[in-house]
């Protein structure tokens, strides 16, 4: 493997990259409740509410499909993804991402596959249509392909097995095994199958809990006919189209549910399969299971206009987030309960629209306003935090903080004068906030002492960067260059020392001595302040 598949190696994965992922389309329904899913739906509105997955090592390994690639325009996409998430530097346009590293380029015949998984409005049970092709190149020596000859492939498999770059072959996955054992560990319960338009139901796996004929608890088309669990909060949004012309606004509504009721547990089992596409360490959460703590669900759902009643509203699914409420007797100075983030998904059409900075937010003003009720044991919510987050949801912590933060500061100046203490430009204004302040500010936000800590650096950081702007009349004969130099050295040297604190058996295991050390420092120190400079930079919608 080459030096650029290494690198590639410690990157995050996107959408479309993999041969798996590029194989797999995964649709919500319509907005309109009057319009069921069909791949046949309006274009613009098909391509707003479709995505493909980010992973799929938990369904297929290596992430692609034996014996199996994208259609030719999925693949083609896919090579645009590739290069793209590259940085259009380190390859040319013609690379494919690793995983396509599995399947002889030079085969005289490829079989083509696409897995299109049509969820319900409610994500309770879903679709699969599944479109497969035989492509027959030819070669005429010129500059323009000849046309490729679209065969459909019928259900039993295809022409000879492919084989691996080493040699080995590789035994086409049958398309029985893809719906029964591999798409249906990351999807809701399936309730029909198609292949190349003809009806497969014989396909749809037959496990427990299947509600393929099971509509008691369904609203109209698949939508909820109210919000599972206590409404929260309610809130606008734009849904963003192909152009912002075409964007509307919809309504959303947080919902806190129970996991101890059986109707929230039945329906989280039923969705919570999706995290696999989205999560890389997904797994299934047992509400019902009190072994670690008690179990709560923060749902977040998009209002539709019902098509029986203008007067009513329907919703669909449009993220959650699943909180561990774990009792802590002999925590110091007093008991309570921290509260653990585990999973955190917004599904792919709702990005970029503030919705999960919404659900976090919520889950603070959840944390504040718990009341020592005989739920709760007679223990407040103390702190929290979050079970192995990944760099996405590192970044949403760090600003929601911060901005919570920054709030909590300006409200209560009187109790934090130790920040107001010494101007920026004295060399006592970045040495490290005091053991007690870091307290302070974790109990009174809920958040943890390194969250406080954070968070304290981030703020000094802007008020660097405010203060070397309002240095700009300062005559050039007082050295200004040198001052900002000597105080961007002071910041540098808060932070490293905390960078030390923390990660003293990293530290302690380089071989290159004192030289490592302070190469590996400066490393963490340039990512944190990137990192920091990213969170100025966010807007809490």
């Amino acid at each position: 493997m080459n030096v650029m598949a290494d690198l590639t190696d410690i990157k995050e994965p996107v959408a479309g990259l993999s041969a798996a992922s590029s194989c797999i389309r995964i649709s919500l329904s319509p907005p309109s409740p009057s319009s069921p899913p069909t791949p046949s739906s309006s274009p613009g509105e098909q391509e707003l509410l479709q995505f493909r997955p980010v992973y799929t090592h938990q369904c297929f390994e290596k992430e692609f499909i034996p014996g199996w690639t994208p259609l030719l325009n999925a693949e083609q996409e896919s090579r645009q993804i590739c290069h793209s998430w590259k940085d259009n530097s380190e390859s040319d346009d013609g690379e494919l991402h690793k995983s396509y590293q599995h399947f002889r380029r030079d085969q005289p015949e490829e079989a083509r596959l696409d897995v299109h998984v049509l969820l319900s409005p409610s994500c309770e049970n879903c679709q699969i249509e599944i479109k497969t092709e035989k492509y027959e190149p030819t070669n005429n020596g010129g500059t323009e392909p000849d046309p490729k000859r679209v065969k459909k492939v019928t259900f039993g498999g295809i022409a000879p097995n492919d084989t691996q770059h080493d040699g080995t072959q590789i035994k086409q996955l049958d398309i029985e095994d893809i719906v029964k054992q591999k798409m249906s560990l990351a999807v809701p319960p399936i309730v029909s199958v198609t292949i190349n338009g003809n009806s497969r139901n014989e396909l749809v796996p037959t496990k427990e809990g299947n509600k393929a004929n099971d509509k008691e608890e369904s609203g109209s088309l698949g939508y909820l006919p109210q919000p599972i669990g206590q409404v929260l909060k309610t809130y606008h949004r734009k849904i963003k189209g192909g152009s912002r012309e075409s964007a509307e606004e919809s309504k959303f509504v947080i919902a806190l549910a129970d996991g101890s009721d059986p109707k929230v547990a039945k329906y989280h089992h039923y969705i919570q399969p999706l995290a696999r596409w989205f999560i890389e360490t997904a797994d299934d959460v047992d509400l019902s299971d009190t072994s670690r703590g008690s179990w709560k669900v923060m749902y977040l759902f998009r209002c539709h206009d019902s098509p029986s009643s203008p007067q009513s509203t329907t919703l669909s699914l449009a993220g959650y987030i699943t909180l561990l409420h774990v009792h802590s007797p002999f925590r110091k100075p007093r008991p309570g309960i921290i509260v653990r983030v585990c999973q955190a998904l917004i599904l792919p059409p709702y990005h970029r629209a503030g919705h999960a900075s919404e659900m976090l937010n919520s889950v603070h003003d959840y944390a504040n306003q718990h009341s020592t009720t005989e739920e709760s044991s007679g223990m407040d919510i103390l702190e929290i935090n979050v079970e192995d987050p990944a760099p996405a949801f590192v970044a949403l912590r760090d600003s929601v903080d911060y901005h919570r933060f920054v709030s909590f500061y300006l409200d209560d100046k009187t109790d934090m004068n130790y920040l107001t203490e010494y101007g920026v430009a004295d060399k006592e204004y970045f040495l490290p906030v005091l053991e007690e302040h870091l307290s302070s500010v974790a109990e009174s936000m809920k958040i943890t002492k390194r969250q406080s800590q954070i968070v304290h650096e981030i703020l000094k950081l802007q008020q660097l960067e405010k203060w070397k702007q309002s240095l700009g009349s300062i005559d050039k004969s007082k050295n200004k260059e040198e001052l900002i130099q000597q105080v961007e050295t002071n910041y540098r040297l808060m932070v490293k020392k905390t960078l030390r604190s923390l990660r003293k058996e990293e530290l302690g295991a380089c071989q290159g001595g004192k030289e490592e050390q302070k190469a590996l420092l400066g490393r963490w120190f340039d990512e944190a302040l990137s990192h920091y400079r990213t969170v100025l930079r966010s807007r809490i919608k």
